[in-house]
C-alpha cells in the first residue's frame, strides 16, 4: 500500500506522514530529503544551479542510496543527512527541484522504494507524479503565517541569528509561487486527494483526520 501526503513548505506533511507511519506500520520516506541531498551535492561541488549541462554531467554516475529503515541518505556512500537543513540548502532545494533531470533520476528512487514495502510518502508531487495510483493521496495546506511560524520554530538558535521570522514568511511565499508555476511536475492537489485544512490542527489531528479517512474507506470497499 502507498499513501501519498503532499502540500506547501511547513504544511505539517513531514510530521503528520512520520507519524501515520508509524501509527499504521509502515515505511516512511521524506522525499523533499532526497531533493535537498542532491541540492547538497551540488553546492558542495561548486556546480552553476542555473547550468543545466553542468547540473546533468554532476549527477549522472552519483549514487544515492535512502536507507528506508533508518530513514537516512547517502551519495557515494557518504551519509548527508545532517545536511540537509542548512539555510543555503533551503535557499536552493526548490530551484533544483524544478530541474526535469533531477526529478525523473528522484522518481525512479521514490519508486523503487514502494517494492514489497508499504509506504508513505511526502513531498510535492507524490500523489500527482510519482504515484498518481496510490491507495490513499491527502493535500495538506495551512496558511501562511502559520507555515512560517513552524519553520522557524524548526530552525536551531543558530540560524535564527542569521534570519528572522519575516524573512522566512517571505521565503514561503517565494518558494509556493515558484513550485506551482514549475514546469516540471507543479505543486497541485491531485485530483482524487482529501485536503486537509491544517491551520489550526495539531498534529495528533492532522492524523487522526487521515486515519478516520482510511478506515472508512477500508469499511467501504469491503462492503463493495
Amino acid at each position: 500500500m502507498v499513501i501519498a501526503i503532499d502540500g506547501p513548505s511547513g504544511a505539517g506533511k513531514t510530521s503528520s506522514a512520520k507519524m501515520l507511519s508509524k501509527q499504521l506500520g509502515f515505511y516512511y520516506c521524506d522525499s523533499g530529503s532526497l531533493y535537498r541531498a542532491v541540492t547538497h551535492f551540488l553546492i558542495e561541488n561548486c556546480v552553476d544551479l542555473d547550468d543545466d549541462i553542468e547540473i546533468r554531467e554532476h549527477i549522472k554516475n552519483i549514487t544515492i542510496n535512502y536507507i528506508i529503515d533508518k530513514n537516512k541518505i547517502f551519495i557515494n556512500n557518504i551519509d548527508v543527512t545532517s545536511k540537509l537543513r542548512t539555510i543555503e540548502v533551503t535557499n536552493s532545494v526548490s530551484l533544483v527541484s524544478s530541474k526535469k533531470v533531477i526529478r525523473d533520476k528522484l522518481i525512479d528512487i521514490q519508486r523503487s522504494l514502494a517494492n514489497d514495502n508499504n509506504l508513505v510518502l511526502d513531498g510535492r508531487d507524490i500523489g500527482t507524479t510519482v504515484f498518481p495510483n496510490a491507495d490513499f493521496k491527502f493535500f495538506l495546506d495551512a496558511d501562511v503565517a502559520v507555515r512560517a511560524n513552524r519553520r522557524y520554530d524548526e530552525i536551531s538558535v543558530s540560524q535564527k541569528e542569521q534570519i528572522s521570522y519575516q524573512e522566512i514568511c517571505i521565503m514561503i511565499e517565494k518558494r509556493d509561487e515558484f513550485d506551482r508555476k514549475r514546469k516540471y511536475s507543479p505543486l497541485i492537489k491531485a485530483k482524487d486527494a482529501v485536503r486537509i485544512d491544517t491551520t489550526h490542527l495539531s498534529l495528533d489531528g492532522q492524523v487522526k483526520k487521515m486515519v478516520n479517512f482510511i478506515n472508512k474507506q477500508k469499511k467501504q470497499d469491503k462492503v463493495n
